[in-house]
């Protein structure tokens, strides 16, 4: 009965933490393991796949926040997603997405479609698993 009730005990704190970082600030943050720069976009209409919601000039126009370089974290989501209550305003169906582009490739690009390396799928609950932190490798 002891070990059931500190099984309970630690996934309530656990889920009171929720995928707060090291710096306390709620927000997802990129990893980048890869052997090149990466642009990373956040998409939040999910089931809706397309990049109609950002362009081009908008992200190479911004690329210092867009952008995480090789072998650095970086925060991308700039209103806090690791919080439960603005994850539920924010998020549609319960799936964030994230867009992953070649920042060299983006900038000779035509489409972003064409610098796309993969497009991730994250719910809250896979989030918290590992405090706000996402792994590109």
């Amino acid at each position: 009965m002891k070990k059931i009730s500190y099984i309970v005990f630690l996934f309530s704190v656990f889920s009171i933490i929720g995928c707060n970082s090291n710096t306390g600030d709620n927000k997802v943050r990129i990893e980048n393991k890869l052997n090149k720069n990466i642009v990373c976009v956040l998409g939040y209409n999910y089931p809706d796949l397309s990049l109609a919601f950002i362009n081009k000039q908008v992200i190479v126009g911004d690329m210092g926040r867009f952008q995480v370089p090789n072998g650095q974290t970086r925060i991308i989501d700039t209103i806090g997603l690791c919080d439960k209550e603005v994850w539920d305003k924010t998020i549609k169906h319960n799936m964030l997405m994230l867009f992953t582009f070649d920042a060299e490739k983006l900038k000779t690009a035509d489409k972003l479609e064409d610098a796309l390396i993969e497009r991730y799928y994250f719910s809250y609950i896979q989030l918290t698993k590992t405090n706000g932190l996402i792994t590109i490798d």
